[in-house]
């Protein structure tokens, strides 16, 4: 199973290996798809793969280390309303989830392809990229 997460480390864990730890301690595969951490805290966007009951336990821990964990349920949602289709969000996409319809001329969002980074989000000038939890 797998099922991304946004974790808010307070300062006092940020100097702590907490995702080696969900590794050797619970067998987890962890894919950090973004962060933003120093000595005063900091965020991290990940993703875990086990099972299910296991997951939870890792949960678990690093709630116990004063972590704040919020599941990420939908990823990164395009508001169609708002985008004024820019492209800035196109020339920052890492994995190509944001493209240029060349016929079109519009921004096609894949959410598929999207491995919630935050870039978009970031360099969106009218915020019509915005983070789902």
């Amino acid at each position: 199973m797998k099922t991304k997460y946004v974790l808010t480390f307070p300062h006092d864990a940020a100097e702590e290996p907490i995702t080696y730890l969900l590794v050797k301690n619970y067998d987890l595969k962890v894919n950090i798809l973004r962060a933003e951490i120093d000595e005063k805290g900091g965020k991290m966007v990940l993703e875990l793969d086990g099972p299910s009951d296991v997951i939870k336990k890792g949960i678990q821990f690093l709630k116990s280390k004063k972590v704040e964990v919020r599941s990420i349920e939908e990823g990164v949602r395009k508001d169609e309303e708002k985008c004024t289709q820019c492209g800035v969000c196109v020339s920052i996409c890492p994995v190509g989830a944001l493209i240029l319809d060349k016929k079109t001329f519009k921004i096609l969002f894949d959410d598929d392809k999207c491995v919630v980074c935050g870039l978009c989000i970031d360099a969106c000038p009218t915020t019509a990229m915005e983070l789902l939890l």
